[in-house]
């Protein structure tokens, strides 16, 4: 396919900050996962071994399914939230890097003598 046949919203579609900000959903949705994924093998732990005595108590209500719900709801939305937050602390980059302050301040001073 040439650059003529292409449709002016493919030209959108691949554009760079397009690309861009699919790497951004991709990242964010996979360290969610990564959260989700803690949050189920804790809720099971947790349920497992009966810490508490909350999978007696969950068990003996009426409600129980919207119990073990909100529980791993919560648990989910707290993991998550976690795993997102260490992966975007993480993340680091050339801004952690003295040189950085260098060039930035290199650059600055030769704005001001332009």
């Amino acid at each position: 396919m040439t650059d003529q046949n292409q449709e002016p919203h493919d030209d959108v579609r691949n554009s760079q900050a397009a690309r861009e900000a699919r790497s951004i959903i991709k990242f964010m949705i996979e360290h969610t996962a990564y959260g989700g994924f803690g949050a189920l093998v804790f809720g099971a732990l947790v349920l497992f071994f009966d810490i508490g005595g909350i999978y007696t108590l969950a068990m003996s209500s009426r409600d129980a399914p919207i119990f073990i719900f909100l529980l791993f709801f919560g648990l989910f939305v707290t993991f998550g939230g976690i795993s997102l937050g260490i992966g975007i602390m993480t993340m680091g980059g050339f801004s952690d890097d003295d040189r950085y302050r260098d060039e930035r301040t290199r650059n600055r001073n030769s704005d001001d003598r332009n």
